[in-house]
């Protein structure tokens, strides 16, 4: 292709990027304002979040089951009318539940309702050892309140609930054994103040705890945004870097360096396909007229205009149109035998003269015009590069002999090595 295809763009910081810096900024002074990001980073933390803790989730229910289940063994001490009812809520109600919501975490397409369906299986969870408290035949109660002080701190840490549905999964819970305590179990003033100033300590060290743990993760997605923003500006760098090497800035078609390295790659490919590669050599006629009487700005415009003529003749991933120095252009057409080449290089000949950039002190035409040499070969390994760019080269001389403005074909027999070299530029 005429173009290089490295189109990059060194970024800028955009107002995303500049968001995700001031959320950095303000996450780092805490505060009110640390705890949510502005809209839509929230919601990109929001996914993040959840693949985050995903496998923790799935680990926590799971483990949560076993631990629910296997507790039932101390549900065998009780009376058989007290075991019963505790038997029911753990296999009946709450194991089913949580198990349920473990194969909710293998459905992609519903895992954005992950937060909200394992809050709802912890309060099961929590309900059922709140039930299991108004059961519970000891006179103190106190059989399964230590259950209610486990689950909190599991909600708030291994469970990985965020901070504002593990709160509301908390205060729930709590005030649900507050009821159970004082309008059904009556239990002693003294043990309820005990219990509650115990369950409301836990809260506050696992809510404490949660915050930091989505602080850290809040700071990790920002870091990573922040990388990967800063990764792709050096690619792109990087990218451009290389472009700027192998591209001709005037005329934004390939310099010299990347015509030799096309060559070479075609060249190679067309050794293991044995099929032809022509080379078209072009220079404008008097070009060093027309820059002395119209300016060198004029000129750059001249070679811009015929560049473009040029570089649009290269139209298959293989073909390379490039600046090989000064007013001189190649034209690498791989696939492609003499009489083809020759042909494309008189279409680009008339192609360059139908723009009637006018050239009032050229000998030749009253408009810009160019001379093309053309060669093409069918490489074998025992040939090289160099004679076919020597054969082009040889062409090109033998049509400014001949008066420019015109298109002269190599007459070098492929596998022939070239034995006289012409002097590439005629005055």
């Amino acid at each position: 292709m005429h173009n290089i295809d490295i189109n990059v763009n060194v970024m800028t910081p955009g107002p995303e990027m500049e968001m995700v810096r001031k959320a950095r900024e303000t996450l780092g002074e805490g505060g009110l304002k640390s705890v949510r990001f502005p809209e839509p980073l929230e919601s990109a933390f929001d996914e993040y979040y959840r693949e985050k803790t995903l496998k923790h989730v799935r680990v926590a229910l799971l483990t949560g089951f076993i631990l629910y289940a296997v507790f039932g063994l101390v549900d065998g001490l009780l009376l058989p009318a007290d075991r019963a009812h505790m038997w029911f809520i753990r296999y009946a109600v709450v194991c089913p539940t949580v198990m349920a919501g473990l194969a909710f975490t293998y459905l992609p397409h519903l895992r954005r309702f992950m937060q909200p369906v394992v809050s709802l299986v912890m309060l099961v969870g929590s309900l059922g050892i709140v039930s299991m408290v108004y059961y519970d035949p000891t006179p103190t109660k106190n059989y399964y309140y230590s259950g209610i002080l486990l689950l909190i701190m599991g909600a708030f840490t291994f469970v990985s609930l965020r901070l504002r549905y593990a709160v509301c999964w908390a205060m729930a819970t709590t005030l649900a054994y507050e009821a159970v305590a004082i309008f059904f179990n009556h239990t002693d003033v003294t043990i309820l103040i005990q219990n509650t100033f115990s369950i409301v300590a836990t809260i506050i060290i696992g809510a404490f705890s949660n915050s930091l743990m989505e602080n850290y993760l809040r700071r990790d997605f920002l870091n990573a945004n922040l990388l990967e923003y800063e990764n792709r500006q050096l690619q792109n760098a990087t990218l451009e870097l290389r472009r700027l090497s192998i591209s001709d800035p005037l005329t934004s078609l390939g310099n010299r360096r990347q015509f030799e390295v096309m060559l070479d790659q075609e060249w190679l490919r067309a050794v293991r396909s044995e099929a032809p590669i022509a080379l078209i050599f072009f220079d404008i006629d008097f070009f060093k007229f027309f820059n002395d009487n119209y300016g060198h700005q004029a000129g750059d415009n001249c070679l811009k205009l015929v560049a473009q003529e040029l570089g649009g003749f290269a139209r298959r991933p293989g073909d390379t149109a490039a600046r090989y120095g000064g007013e001189e252009f190649v034209l690498l057409l791989s696939g492609v035998g003499l009489d083809d080449a020759a042909s494309i290089a008189e279409s680009c000949r008339k192609a360059v003269e139908a723009l009637q950039v006018p050239h009032s002190h050229s000998p030749v035409a009253r408009v810009v015009t160019v001379s093309a040499g053309v060669a093409a070969m069918c490489p074998d390994r025992d040939a090289s590069r160099s004679q076919l760019v020597e054969a082009a080269d040889k062409a090109l001389y033998r049509a400014k002999l001949k008066g420019r403005n015109r298109v002269v074909s190599s007459k070098k027999e492929p596998g022939k090595r070239v034995r006289q070299v012409y002097p590439h530029a005629v005055n």
